[in-house]
């Protein structure tokens, strides 16, 4: 398992707390207002190859060196192309973009070729608050659980609610509260343990 804590600078805990805050769902009133329990949601399997916040992308469009090179995507999951401008392409795969970008060009360029690849993948970042041992904000690798946020975090305390953990989602949609027991990862229940952290996710215990 891979985690890094992250630092201050541009998610720090305040900020988190901020959010959450402003949402009205912080540890002691997350309980009090509607969520669904993992249970309850599909074993998805994971996505390979999707493009997220911070990767880099190689993008080439053959015989047009202007308009090629490696673009960082940005936390709100999109990357500024030469000519075109702001491309929206986190959750997308990259053959859903080579399709995207040949669109756009077709009335710029007599033939358009163009092929995309993620150059670097970036991590996660998720914030852990509550009834744990080392609250905070964390990097994980993508595709990583609520075991590996919570053992970043240095698991519950001793005063933690192992039946309400919840994790506090809103990527661009209507906010969603799921809620997981410890005991159901403890005991690598398939809907437990097959949840996958996004980026800007909140995991809060109570």
């Amino acid at each position: 398992m891979q985690a890094r804590r992250v630092q201050g600078g541009r998610i720090g805990l305040a900020a988190v707390f901020s959010l959450v805050f402003s949402l009205g769902c912080l540890a002691g009133c997350v309980t009090e207002g509607s969520f669904v329990s993992v249970q309850d949601l599909p074993i998805v399997a994971e996505s390979q190859g999707l493009i997220g916040p911070r990767d880099v992308l190689l993008v080439s469009v053959r015989n047009q060196p202007s308009l090629s090179g490696e673009f960082p995507v940005g936390d709100h999951g999109e990357y500024s192309q030469p000519t075109l401008g702001t491309i929206a392409v986190a959750g997308k795969t990259t053959e859903a973009v080579v399709a995207d970008l040949q669109s756009r060009l077709k009335d710029l360029l007599v033939r358009t070729e163009v092929t995309v690849s993620i150059v670097k993948i970036a991590n996660v970042r998720v914030s852990v608050v509550g009834e744990v041992k080392t609250p905070g904000s964390y990097e994980l690798t993508r595709g990583r659980g609520m075991i590996s946020a919570l053992a970043a975090a240095g698991w519950l305390t001793e005063f933690a609610n192992g039946d309400w953990i919840f994790v506090i989602r809103s990527s661009g949609g209507p906010l969603q509260r799921i809620r997981f027991k410890a005991r159901e990862l403890i005991a690598a229940e398939p809907h437990a343990t097959g949840f996958r952290l996004q980026d800007g996710d909140t995991v809060v215990v109570e």
